[in-house]
């Protein structure tokens, strides 16, 4: 679920409309103002699971913020295994959509690509125009870059 601040959204009602969010959901905003308002209360409230965007006309995202607690603030593990499922199972419907729209995902120097399934095979592809890259946030890496 996602909800929309617009400039005429009164500070009460976005604080009213965020305390409604539950973990995964987004808000967008249509100006800064919003945005840092926005910001300050998810950071007030600590709510690292909720993903803030600030969004133009074009609906293009312009800044985006997830509340990261420090680094002494310990996360439950089963918050932990939670966030571990709901993560494969958005994967998995990703690849599934892959798979029906004729598309490959290919580990490809230190990264991930995504090229359509007739050229995963050629490695000259996997370095062309047709390979589009994938922003893993350095999130993934590959087991022989953990034995180094």
């Amino acid at each position: 679920m996602h909800i929309e601040i617009t400039s005429t959204t009164t500070q009460q009602q976005v604080h009213d409309e965020l305390r409604q969010l539950r973990s995964g959901d987004r808000v967008h905003c249509a100006d800064v103002g919003q945005f840092l308002f926005c910001k300050r209360l998810l950071e007030q409230w600590r709510w690292s699971d909720v993903l803030l965007l600030m969004m133009d006309d074009q609906k293009q995202v312009l800044k985006q913020f997830k509340y990261k607690p420090p680094a002494h603030d310990e996360v439950p593990r089963e918050r932990l295994l939670k966030d571990q499922e709901q993560v494969v199972h958005a994967l998995e419907k990703v690849f599934a959509h892959c798979h029906k729209v004729g598309l490959q995902v290919v580990s490809f120097s230190d990264g991930l690509v995504v090229v359509p399934k007739d050229l995963a095979e050629d490695p000259m592809a996997l370095c062309s125009a047709a390979a589009l890259g994938i922003n893993d946030f350095e999130t993934y890496t590959t087991f022989a870059e953990h034995l180094d």
